[in-house]
């Protein structure tokens, strides 16, 4: 649903949404569009009444579907909603699919400091989820996602934090996380998740960061030329390049 509502084209999904009132599908698509475009450009009121109408409706058609909920939760924080309504759509979430990883994302998003949460709630959760999820579940990912993303903060800030920011990677926290995850992930049958493409990226990428190159290469076999968006792109580079630079130093780390 994910992919469908970002490579189709808006139109296409109201049109669907029209022809089809009584398919969840169709609505949860055009609800998560929607939602999928907000994220660059907040959407109008009509339509932000409209696709939350259209994700109570396929919510009420499919009960036991995670999806609407999912929608909903976005276009919430999106609106910086309060955290009571937030965390309502989260129960709700959670009782259908304990471990959702958009969800969780979604969570992650909203309680950081840059939008309604603080530093302190974002690693509290992170924290939650790493005590209770399997290891295999699709938040797997969600501990190592918060280092990357402390690691690019420190980026962020210039001088003497981006000059140091590498050193991340060695406190023993970050370390233990990054061998786990390298030392488990790549088990045949461990990571089935529709995005562990994704997550592999991610592993790949702080591997990398952290100059781990060695241990980076079994990785990038595992990804197989595979290359996603996120986090590649950062500072607007170009992912595919971003990514084929990595893994010629892995190459060349284990020569």
């Amino acid at each position: 649903m994910a992919v469908l509502a970002e490579v189709s084209l808006p139109g296409v999904q109201r049109l669907w949404m029209e022809r089809r009132p009584d398919h969840p599908d169709a609505l949860t698509l055009f609800a998560w569009g929607v939602m999928a475009r907000g994220r660059h450009t907040p959407p109008p009121s009509d339509e932000f009444q409209l696709a939350w109408y259209a994700s109570s409706e396929a919510s009420r058609l499919r009960p036991t579907d995670p999806n609407p909920w999912i929608v909903q939760l976005g276009l919430l924080r999106q609106r910086r909603r309060p955290n009571d309504e937030v965390f309502t759509l989260w129960d709700e979430i959670t009782a259908r699919d304990p471990w959702n990883r958009e969800a969780h994302l979604q969570m992650f998003g909203y309680l950081s400091p840059q939008e309604c949460g603080t530093r302190g709630q974002l690693l509290d959760f992170v924290d939650d989820v790493r005590a209770v999820a399997p290891a295999s579940a699709p938040t797997a990912a969600m501990p190592l996602w918060s280092l990357v993303e402390r690691y690019r903060a420190a980026l962020g800030q210039g001088g003497v934090g981006a000059l140091t920011a590498v050193h991340l990677w060695e406190h023993g926290e970050a370390a233990h996380i990054l061998d786990e995850a390298t030392a488990t992930w790549l088990r045949p049958g461990h990571l089935t998740h529709a995005a562990r493409l994704a997550d592999l990226n991610l592993l790949v990428h702080a591997l990398s960061e952290a100059r781990k190159h060695a241990s980076a290469a079994d990785v990038f076999a595992a990804v197989g030329g595979k290359v996603t968006a996120f986090p590649w792109n950062r500072g607007g580079a170009d992912p595919v390049s971003a990514f084929l630079s990595a893994q010629n130093q892995a190459v060349r780390a284990t020569r």
